[in-house]
């Protein structure tokens, strides 16, 4: 499951801000309220992060759960450089592990792709913070370079020489390498993100998610069988991945 623009989109906070207050309102419009104060380190620039999102719309009604699925959400602070994952390294910043809070964007402020007609209301988010750590080098972003440089095939063994060799000197977090997936798919990699997904979905086999993505990557190979065998087992896994009923149906 592709959850990119929502988190892209979720937090725009531009400019320096303080939460001195338990409550207030962006110069942007986005209005945000700490429902907890945490009690563990504040991650600094380039330190790495596990959330728990809940993302509801505007009568209140929940539309995405990373905990409901099953996955926590890891990223590198400053990792990303547009302006919105700016905006939202900032403003983790100033939280603790353990923080949690929610935030109403308005879909006004969302990017020129998301359709007019979305832009009423809010898109409102709740977010945790469950961990703090040192940032690693993710496993998944070496398999991007090693593919593109000597093939996937050398990819995927040096992939699994660091699982056994190096497994404490670099990260392989289900998330990262879900977005490494989606990210070959939208550079039209697709054979680069059906052996990535895979290895996922090898790592996290109990994890519905990895199979709505390995899903995805087959649907976009043209290959329908794996990608509908994939969908199948995802939904029924977890019958919460309606989506992934949704476009197997639509195979």
């Amino acid at each position: 499951m592709s959850t990119r623009l929502f988190f892209a989109c979720a937090i725009t906070l531009i400019g320096a801000l303080t939460l001195t207050a338990q409550s207030g309102t962006t110069a942007e419009g986005l209005k945000y309220t700490v429902l907890q104060a945490g009690t563990g380190p504040a991650p600094k620039m380039g330190q790495e992060v596990l959330i728990q999102v809940e993302g509801l719309d505007s009568t209140g009604k929940v539309e995405f759960s990373s905990r409901d699925l099953g996955y926590n959400i890891h990223f590198q602070l400053g990792k990303e450089t547009d302006p919105i994952s700016k905006a939202r390294d900032i403003l983790m910043t100033q939280m603790k592990k353990g923080s949690k809070y929610r935030e109403e964007l308005p879909f006004s402020l969302l990017p020129a792709e998301v359709p007019e007609s979305k832009k009423s209301g809010y898109i409102v988010s709740i977010i945790e913070i469950t961990d703090v750590m040192d940032a690693k080098p993710a496993a998944c972003d070496l398999f991007v370079e090693t593919a593109e440089k000597s093939g996937i095939a050398a990819a995927e063994a040096e992939f699994k020489a660091l699982q056994k060799s190096n497994p404490k000197g670099y990260s392989f977090f289900e998330w990262d390498i879900n977005a490494a997936g989606y990210k070959a798919l939208e550079a039209k990699k697709v054979d680069v993100a059906i052996a990535l997904l895979t290895l996922n979905n090898t790592m996290f086999s109990n994890s519905a998610n990895t199979y709505d993505s390995l899903a995805d990557a087959y649907a976009a190979k043209g290959d329908k069988e794996k990608a509908k065998a994939n969908y199948l087992k995802a939904f029924q896994m977890n019958p919460k991945f309606t989506a992934s009923k949704e476009k197997m149906e639509k195979l």
